[in-house]
């Protein structure tokens, strides 16, 4: 197996203890240097509006919460109502002490205030109690930091440490293999209800990929409401609270909730407006039931996953299955007899506090990306959801190259209804080129471009709902101030959302503004960062950025995307003749995929016919981090396994750039993943006499021998001058890491 029991404890204690050691270091600060800070604001309660939403009043000079964030809403008591009390008090301490009611918050809206010192903010989330307590009291509420989610982590220990199931000892306990992720993908006019019916008659799992606006909620609510047809009793489980109420408002479940046979967890007062007749589940104890559906977030489930001796439910539906983590994924068969996974692996992953050293470090990168774990490694019936809704043709072509070009759009829009220079009137990616400022990720240039963009597709179709993207919190915290105080209108319109990457999975608008800072550029194009960033918007998508980012590093599918939206010539991708295309001082060719290779160096080492096998010593990982990317996926690598452990050991060393170090981790991890890599063990019996089988570059030497014997072409790359002279003499082409790069 790849990991034992202790791997995954030890995983999640690790979690538990950096979750707590994060936010301990908060709430142990004093609570007016938090406020001051922008961690803690207060706000006197206003009114209760009938959706639910609590309406604060809060002063400009505070540091305003960022919409949607999170926080803890919490009533502290006497003289601690007013924050000029605090003192040298901790936000713990006051929890401690004077904290009379408490409960989750979400900042859904912020506005102006008729008087001009303060500003309005709406709060969803609200326990049903708690906003009793607001409507007799009228009180002034204290909002600090969310509390971190312990008892999900502590539940899924629980899980691992039983070995009771079958069905979850198989997805823990996977051997190492070659991907086994091979989806058959579904129209979308395809009868699913029917197609799992079929699934279900031999087999008791499966897993479905839902890329982009295919149509998942819809999918999953249409197949519930089939299996409460057939008496069944059902679970929905997600990650957010949000997930489970789309899909409890879809026409499928419509007659079910109106009968009082669709149950949820954790029900908040603006829930309960919304869907009157949506029953909340008493205490949130188990109530599996034939004929009824059931939904619960991860930590609920995971609580009767954790706790209960027999399996509740006949179907268990996991949506946001690529937000879970492994456990969580295995899960599923405590929970059902049958279960679905749905998500989409080449969306985001599960949001972790260690450390990406230690993740590293400790090669727990596939019990975080449990769903893509489970899809390569257990053979199951698999299915891709292949026709999107929401994208229109340009955009579905654009999004498809990180899915392999299997993404058709069946969109009933052909043009975009406004026109403007900066969008192209047959949808999909737009770019716009800006000078940024390198290290800055709130440029003013930025933000006096974006809120120009959005006020102008805002005069021209004031319905339309528009997303400003950004990766950085940094970034989004200060545009949604600039926008507030910067908006041509009475106030910033309910349309337009501002927000992080990250808490956006699963949004669908008209129109979106990724706003690409120049700093950091890796996190923001990471591949599957950037593919939900880009993949929002039913008419256009537009990136602000600084072209120069196109000589970064970044993935091929990234890469192309960006030169799809940069400029109308880079629209055709695909089976075609080559083409010159130019961005600023970069060129590229394109024959069926972005190829930089062609403009590098000459790659006189490589023997057409014959597998090329390039083979990194541990020093070229030392100078050059991303060896492996510039080598190019055309190519395999091989990492001998004395290369990883003299990279262990040199951590150790105080003259190694431990940053580079901790990038090359990085790279090998994620090349392993992405199967451009692998490792191989020495097999020292190919020496020659006379070499020392117990060094490390002999060790080194014998992987290469080794592929030479099999026929291959086996090319060193290596700075040791004294291991370079020994391959060449043993027949093995070398090159130093300069000779490599062409310098």
């Amino acid at each position: 197996m790849y990991y034992t029991r202790e791997s995954y404890t030890n995983f999640l204690d690790t979690e538990i203890n950096a979750q707590i050691r994060d936010f301990e270091q908060v709430v142990r600060t004093k609570a007016l240097v938090l406020k001051s800070r922008g961690n803690v604001f207060v706000g006197k309660f206003q009114k209760l509006q009938d959706n639910g939403t609590a309406v604060f009043k809060v002063r400009n000079s505070d540091n305003m919460p960022r919409k949607n964030s999170f926080w803890t809403a919490c009533y502290l008591t006497g003289e601690m109502g007013s924050f000029k009390n605090w003192s040298d008090y901790s936000w713990l301490d006051l929890r401690k002490d004077y904290q009379r009611d408490y409960s989750d918050a979400y900042c859904a809206w912020i506005a102006k205030a008729t008087e001009e010192d303060f500003c309005l903010i709406g709060i969803k989330n609200l326990s049903i109690e708690f906003a009793d307590v607001l409507q007799k009291e009228m009180p002034i509420i204290a909002f600090g930091p969310k509390d971190p989610p312990l008892q999900y982590l502590y539940n899924l220990k629980d899980i691992v440490a039983d070995e009771s199931i079958k069905n979850v000892n198989k997805v823990l306990d996977f051997d190492a293999t070659d991907p086994l992720w091979n989806p058959t993908p579904l129209a979308s006019d395809t009868d699913l209800p029917a197609i799992l019916a079929g699934v279900f008659d031999k087999n008791n799992c499966v897993a479905i990929q839902g890329p982009p606006g295919t149509g998942k909620t819809y999918r999953l609510a249409q197949y519930a409401a089939t299996l409460l047809k057939q008496g069944k009793s059902v679970l929905v489980t997600a990650l957010t609270n949000q997930a489970l109420m789309e899909l409890a408002k879809k026409e499928d479940l419509k007659d079910y909730i109106f009968a009082g046979k669709v149950s949820k967890s954790s029900m908040t007062i603006d829930e309960k407006r919304e869907l009157p007749c949506l029953v909340p589940i008493k205490e949130n104890k188990c109530d599996a039931c034939s004929g009824y559906l059931s939904l619960t977030s991860f930590y609920v489930s995971s609580t009767w996953a954790a706790t209960l001796a027999e399996i509740p439910f006949d179907y268990v539906l996991m949506d946001e299955a690529s937000q879970a983590l492994l456990p969580m994924i295995a899960a599923a068969f405590k929970l059902g007899k049958q279960v679905v996974w749905i998500g989409d692996q080449k969306q985001l992953s599960p949001i972790v506090a260690i450390n990406d050293d230690i993740i590293s470090d400790k090669d727990w990168s596939q019990i975080i990306n449990g769903f893509d774990t489970l899809c390569n490694t257990q053979k199951l019936d698999s299915y891709l959801l292949s026709d999107t809704f929401r994208l229109m043709p340009r955009a579905a072509d654009s999004t498809g190259v990180f899915y392999n070009n299997n993404l058709r759009s069946v969109s009933k829009i052909v043009d975009v209804p406004i026109q403007l220079p900066f969008i192209n009137p047959k949808g999909g990616p737009n770019f716009l080129d800006l000078e940024l400022e390198t290290g800055k990720k709130a440029p003013i240039n930025a933000f006096e471009q974006i809120i120009d963009v959005v006020q102008k597709i805002y005069e021209l179709s004031p319905r339309s709902e528009i997303a400003v993207l950004s990766k950085f919190k940094d970034s989004i915290r200060e545009l949604q101030k600039y926008f507030i105080l910067n908006w041509k209108g009475a106030s910033l319109p309910d349309t337009i959302k501002i927000e992080t990457v990250d808490r956006v999975q699963g949004l669908t608008v008209d129109y979106c503004i990724f706003f690409i800072p120049n700093a950091s550029l890796p996190y923001s194009l990471d591949p599957k960062l950037f593919n939900v960033a880009t993949s929002r918007a039913r008419l256009n998508t537009i990136i602000v950025a600084d072209s120069t980012m196109l000589q970064r590093q970044m993935s091929d599918d990234v890469r192309k995307y960006i030169l799809k939206a940069h400029e109308e010539q880079f629209v055709e991708f695909g089976e075609h003749e080559p083409k010159r295309l130019t961005a600023g001082d970069i060129g590229v060719t394109v024959v069926g995929k972005v190829d930089l290779s062609k403009f590098e160096r000459k790659r006189t080492e490589i023997v057409e016919g014959m597998d090329n096998i390039y083979i990194i010593d541990t020093n070229v990982f030392v100078k050059c981090p991303d060896i492996i990317s510039k080598i190019g996926s055309q190519y395999k690598v091989i990492i001998p396994a004395t290369v990883l452990e003299e990279l262990d050991k040199l951590k150790l060393k105080e003259s190694v750039d431990k940053q580079a170090l901790s990038n090359a981790a990085k790279n090998i991890c994620r090349a392993f993943e992405q199967n451009f890599s692998k490792m191989e063990d020495a097999d020292t019996s190919l020496l020659p006499n006379g070499f020392n089988a117990s060094n490390p570059d002999c060790k080194i030497l014998s992987v290469a021998l080794k592929h030479k014997q099999e026929g291959c072409n086996p090319i060193l790359l290596t700075s040791d001058n004294m291991l370079r002279s020994r391959a060449i003499g043993l027949g093995l082409k070398s090159l130093t890491l300069k000779e490599f790069l062409g310098k």
